[in-house]
């Protein structure tokens, strides 16, 4: 019988996109442990379901499949559909030595995966090996946000009360984000800080040129009293510095992982979520936050809302950590 080599690494499985690279890496910060990064592309196979890929790693890239050699880890910790038949096929490989942490819905097949974490949104019963979260997992713990905040003094400082940090999303597979839409919450926003406040504003990846050329002539009139980071320049995003500094933070409600980043502030969330820019599912959280009183609709909302709106910054990532911890790791 072939040796199987193994040890008491922990693996992080992390492909293309940055909201689930988030979720892995808040998960595996917050287990306070040392971990190894694996990433990774997927290749056009990473289309077919579950069901036909199983346990594999034949959806990836062929350059990044060699990093998966013995000695195989004691957890793996993946986020996102495809990146289940990859911890499926390290568990195999192990005979059952790795345990597979797996962040959102699989799909079948789901039942030799060790623990799965899934959003309340998306209505999944917690089982055996389901656990549910209210908010995405994220890298932005207390010690981060302090980090930024004095990393970012300079920039961020003397901006004038009240400071809103803007979280831009754009488009998604259902959805387009249009200049339309970023022009009416940038009006929001303007209406909200009146002629006092300022807002930090940064884009994601999936914002379009158009919108992001959109959103600067609308906060030009802003002058000094605005900071807008696109992903167009060739600098560093001062995002974790934005969330240090916001008195609140406004987020468009396509990204349930820019909803959960905010999160971690404690401050108001203001949400701006149109019809045709948000799923059901992102509108079921939406209203999970507001009706906890971390959240409330932009166009709800005025300054009175600084005041009325306190919570204790959250952080799903803990959560997750201490169920890997008590049932894996002791």
């Amino acid at each position: 019988m072939k040796k199987v080599f193994l040890n008491n690494d922990i693996w992080l499985l992390l492909d293309e996109r940055a909201g689930n690279r988030s979720q892995v890496l808040g998960v595996a910060n917050a287990l306070n442990n040392k971990y190894i990064e694996k990433p990774f592309q997927y290749n056009e196979l990473s289309k077919l379901p579950n069901w036909l890929l199983q346990k594999s790693i034949m959806h990836l890239k062929t350059r990044y499949r060699n990093q998966f050699t013995p000695p195989w880890p004691k957890i793996v910790i993946g986020c996102g559909r495809r990146s289940a038949p990859i911890g499926l096929w390290i568990k195999k490989k192990s005979n059952n030595h790795s345990h597979y942490i797996q962040i959102l819905w699989p799909g079948w097949p789901s039942k030799s995966i060790d623990l799965i974490a899934t959003p309340e949104h998306d209505q999944i019963s917690a089982s055996k090996n389901i656990i549910n979260f209210l908010t995405s997992p994220h890298i932005f713990a207390k010690e981060q946000l302090n980090q930024a905040r004095k990393k970012w003094s300079k920039t961020l400082k003397e901006l004038p009360y009240p400071r809103i940090a803007v979280l831009i999303g754009g488009d998604t597979r259902k959805n387009k984000f249009l200049p339309s839409h970023s022009s009416a919450m940038i009006k929001l926003l303007i209406n909200f800080i009146g002629s006092d406040g300022s807002l930090m504003i940064t884009t994601s990846r999936r914002t379009s040129k158009v919108t992001q050329e959109c959103i600067k002539k609308e906060v030009s009139l802003l002058g000094d009293r605005v900071v807008f980071w696109e992903k167009d320049l060739n600098t560093e995003n001062p995002y974790p510095g934005f969330l240090s500094y916001a008195d609140a933070v406004a987020v468009t409600g396509d990204s349930v992982s820019l909803c959960s980043e905010a999160c971690s502030t404690g401050k108001p969330i203001l949400i701006f979520s149109p019809i045709k820019i948000t799923t059901s599912k992102q509108k079921m959280f939406h209203q999970a936050l507001i009706k906890k009183g971390i959240a409330e609709y932009l166009e709800k909302s005025d300054l009175d809302i600084l005041k009325k709106i306190s919570y204790k910054p959250l952080n799903e990532a803990n959560f997750i950590a201490k169920e890997i911890k008590e049932r894996f790791l002791n």
